[in-house]
């Protein structure tokens, strides 16, 4: 059975989810949607595809669709997704998840109503050196888990007097303007609190309770091609938080840290520790993981090391891989392909929609914790 994909904007989800799902087999990319017909047509024409709409709507009515990949603004998308699902489509859903927890339940709740496989754009836990992380803990390496740290961070850059947020003007996108307005649904917290989160949960198990503080560092960005936008949304926030499991931590997210590290993930129990670390966000071979155990040591001997992850663990059935070995984007290869399989064998896929509706209520605790200044149970959202 062919799967057919219909993609919704125009810019990563077209450029980079396209390219994906081509590699997928059995999966076609059968149509486009933009908010005007002559850019559907034009990316339509650009990128080989069938179809082209300038409504979700009738995109989402489309028998010949199987999946709706759902690629612009947080604000935009919930009509989109319940429309999709209204339709039996499954869906892929962007982060942040929603622009407030009841979009988030209503489409968590829909997607599990209707039957169908949703998955959000969490690529992180496909990182092969992620998923080895995430056996090891399962194994029992770090035993009883204590505590972690996380940050999640995007390069500010200054040149030439001007000074502005990588993730705004990338150069390999069109910018995101957008990115500077409240009404958006995105800032620095959502968007990376949301993708950070989803792996923490993933390795350790749900939030009970966080606290936190946001704020924008950066007041102007001086854009190269000479606009100033005043952003109104926060490019910091850092929260303190205790899982379920009693394991406490720390998590920082935002985008607007010079010289970054981008993405660094510590864990560690009463029997050992590990170190992930990506400067590329999950997109490049570039990530390395480190592991060290509590055995006695004479100081300052340490016994970490570096794990190494065999070129095999880049092999996936399933796709038509551009090379063997490590390669760019191969998250994304396995995040599809995992969708692809569960929506055949009538499973769920992950990241799911589950998952990021409770993401989501952790995110909006820190918001409240922010303006109220106090811990938030995640019991009280909602």
């Amino acid at each position: 059975m062919t799967l057919k994909v219909g993609i919704i904007g125009a810019n990563w989800s077209l450029k980079v989810h396209g390219t994906i799902w081509r590699r997928i087999e059995g999966v076609e990319v059968a149509a486009v949607c933009t908010a005007h017909q002559e850019t559907a047509e034009k990316a339509a024409a650009e990128y080989g595809i069938p179809k082209a709409y300038w409504n979700h709507e009738e995109m989402a009515a489309d028998p010949d669709i199987d999946i709706i990949d759902v690629g612009t603004r947080p604000a935009f998308r919930y009509p989109m997704v319940m429309a999709a699902l209204r339709n039996g489509k499954h869906v892929y859903n962007s982060l942040p998840f929603a622009v407030n927890l009841a979009e988030a339940e209503a489409m968590r709740d829909a997607q599990l109503a209707a039957g169908v496989v949703g998955v959000v754009d969490a690529q992180f836990r496909w990182i092969p050196e992620a998923q080895k992380m995430k056996a090891m803990i399962d194994e029992g390496f770090i035993g009883r888990p204590l505590g972690f740290n996380v940050q999640l961070m995007q390069p500010l850059w200054a040149e030439n007097g001007r000074c502005y947020s990588n993730c705004v003007w990338s150069g390999a996108t069109d910018p995101y303007f957008w990115l500077a307005d409240r009404n958006s649904g995105g800032s620095a917290w959502r968007n990376f609190a949301s993708h950070a989160m989803l792996f923490v949960t993933h390795l350790l198990g749900p939030v009970e309770e966080a606290t936190g503080i946001l704020s924008t560092g950066v007041p102007e960005w001086h854009l190269p091609n000479g606009d100033v936008l005043h952003p109104q949304t926060h490019d910091l926030g850092t929260a303190s938080l205790r899982l379920r499991n009693g394991a406490i931590g720390s998590l920082q997210a935002g985008w607007c840290v010079p010289d970054t590290e981008g993405w660094r993930v510590e864990v560690w129990g009463d029997r050992g520790r590990l170190v992930l670390t990506d400067n590329t966000f999950g997109n490049a071979p570039l990530a390395q993981l480190f592991a060290g155990d509590a055995r006695p040591m004479a100081l300052p001997e340490r016994t970490c090391h570096r794990i190494e992850i065999p070129p095999e663990a880049y092999d996936l059935p399933g796709c038509i891989a551009p090379e063997p070995g490590p390669r760019a984007l191969f998250a994304y290869d396995a995040m599809f392909v995992n969708m692809a399989r569960a929506i055949r064998e009538g499973k769920q896929g992950t990241p799911s929609f589950s998952e990021a509706a409770a993401v989501h209520r952790f995110v909006e605790a820190v918001e409240l914790a922010n303006t109220e200044r106090r811990w938030v149970r995640m019991e009280e959202m909602g």
